[in-house]
């Protein structure tokens, strides 16, 4: 899973905002397609920031994970009469930025996300696997300090009640239910230490990253029947990210064990 950055400048495009937000609050998520500027190597399951500029406040206002590949549509410039480059994306947070504020561009530009370039004159900017990282920890603390429950990432635990899980869905591609209550009952049995490699990231980083942690299933999400019942204790684990991507590196997930001897 690669991380781009996606830009929305309110002088250029006029987005109907308050309606995608109700939206999202009532769901859960919003589905919709965004300009990836000249990038085409997007694909599906990537992680995506967006990236509000041009008006104050400038930050990062909105995150979500691809649902396609890079496509091609009418251009969104009603000036051009060439084509554009779109992706479909599911956004799992999208905030009003002259309500809620945004995650500040300063605070982006400074600290370990410094080496970025954060004001890029269009969408799709690749974002590299450490700064991703930094990244996903200050969006959290920044959602954590707003009230929001933190949003989690694809391989991760993130939708509605009861433990059951693997009954698709179809939108552009098949996504599977998976449980916050779940992700919470598994954290509050073995901690927020990776199980692989034992990072902590509220000791190493303090504060903001206190708590944030991944949810690694044992057994593949997609591998998964419907109607399966999950056991947050034999089921999952806590993992950092880098273990995370590790596990999942190969066509078949590695074990936590055979990544443990790797790393010995």
């Amino acid at each position: 899973m690669n991380t781009y950055l996606l830009i929305w400048n309110p002088k250029r495009w006029n987005w109907n905002l308050d309606d995608d937000v109700s939206s999202l609050k009532l769901h859960g998520y919003f589905d919709g397609r965004w300009s990836t500027g000249g990038t085409k190597r997007i694909e599906i399951g990537d992680r995506v920031y967006l990236m509000r500029l041009g008006v104050e406040p400038r930050g990062i206002m909105a995150s979500g994970c691809t649902l396609s590949s890079v496509i091609q549509g009418e251009h969104w410039d009603s000036n051009r009469d060439d084509l554009a480059n779109y992706v479909d994306v599911r956004f799992d947070t999208i905030l009003a930025p002259d309500v809620d504020g945004v995650l500040p561009l300063s605070i982006l530009q400074s600290g370990p996300t410094s080496n970025m370039h954060w004001t890029p004159q269009a969408s799709g900017t690749s974002i590299d696997p450490v700064t991703a990282m930094h990244l996903g920890i200050l969006w959290h603390s920044f959602l954590a300090e707003k009230g929001q429950s933190p949003i989690q990432l694809p391989e991760e635990i993130s939708t509605p009640a009861m433990f059951f899980e693997g009954a698709s869905r179809q939108i552009s591609i098949n996504s599977y239910e998976r449980n916050p209550r779940a992700r919470k009952a598994c954290i509050d049995h073995y901690g927020c230490s990776c199980c692989v490699c034992g990072f902590d990231f509220g000791e190493r980083y303090g504060d903001i990253g206190k708590g944030f942690i991944h949810v690694h299933h044992l057994v593949p999400i997609s591998d998964i029947g419907k109607g399966y019942s999950v056991n947050p204790i034999e089921d999952l684990r806590p993992v950092c990210p880098n273990c995370h991507a590790m596990l999942h590196k190969s066509s078949s997930t590695l074990s936590i064990e055979a990544l443990q001897t790797r790393i010995r």
